[in-house]
């Protein structure tokens, strides 16, 4: 298969062009074991579960899926000495990070910012201001004191790991592509590289997470990287 990168804008039917692949792959005698696909929130991963499930079957259950999240999660579980954690660590959400600036002493309107430029600063090497800087350094401290870790630290301490586990697939396929920041791009070109086979489906105008770190070049970087030209899907199915 080699490198593909599929650009199509919202309605142009992205996700199943996603899952017709997974299914001609396995189709033509492709381990399901050896595939994994990946995705950026949690309600795109369980309608990908729910179709291969409805045309697969058992099959389905045997393919690694989930969001990046979940992926790097489950990396830094099977490496956790690797990765400098304790086992048994946990993941602070939303709330339990806002509850972290709160003991700190951050105002309530304050910690969404904050936590922004903290991800940025991790993703994107934004240069924090001094007192942001000393306030990062007490809430990552914080964190590991008592073994938690972030969303955002779980990519960038699985992200060295990765070449660990890239010899388990031989496929890999992205969805909404377009939401790819730096380091999980990086990331998923370690888990591509035993093979080359990485299937990244992406909208060049529709990325929700840019204010995450996303990568508005991300697109344009897959096309250099691997020699490509994008397939264009331009119909609107909806």
């Amino acid at each position: 298969m080699g490198p593909v990168l599929v650009v199509a804008g919202p309605g142009a039917g992205k996700t199943f062009c996603l899952i017709a692949r997974i299914q001609h792959l396995i189709a033509g005698g492709i381990d399901p074991h050896r595939i994994c696909a990946v995705t950026f929130t949690n309600r795109a991963a369980e309608e990908i579960a729910t179709r291969l499930k409805h045309t697969l079957g058992e099959r389905a259950e045997a393919i690694t899926r989930g969001t990046i999240h979940a992926l790097c999660l489950a990396l830094l579980r099977d490496h956790v000495d690797a990765a400098g954690l304790k086992k048994g660590f946990g993941v602070a959400d939303d709330l339990y990070q806002s509850v972290v600036l709160g003991r700190l002493r951050v105002p309530a309107e304050r910690r969404g910012g904050i936590l922004n430029r903290f991800g940025r600063h991790r993703l994107q090497g934004y240069k924090l201001q001094p007192d942001e800087a000393r306030l990062f350094r007490e809430y990552c401290a914080w964190l590991a004191h008592r073994n938690m870790v972030d969303f955002d630290e779980l990519i960038t301490k699985a992200a060295p790991l990765a070449d660990r586990i890239a010899d388990r697939f031989d496929y890999l396929l992205v969805d909404e592509f377009q939401d790819v920041n730096a380091v999980q791009y990086d990331l998923l070109k370690q888990l591509a590289a035993p093979h080359g086979n990485f299937f990244a489906v992406g909208d060049d105008e529709q990325s929700i997470f840019t204010w995450t770190g996303a990568d508005p070049y991300v697109l344009v970087r897959f096309q250099r990287d691997y020699e490509v030209e994008p397939i264009i899907l331009d119909k609107n199915c909806r």
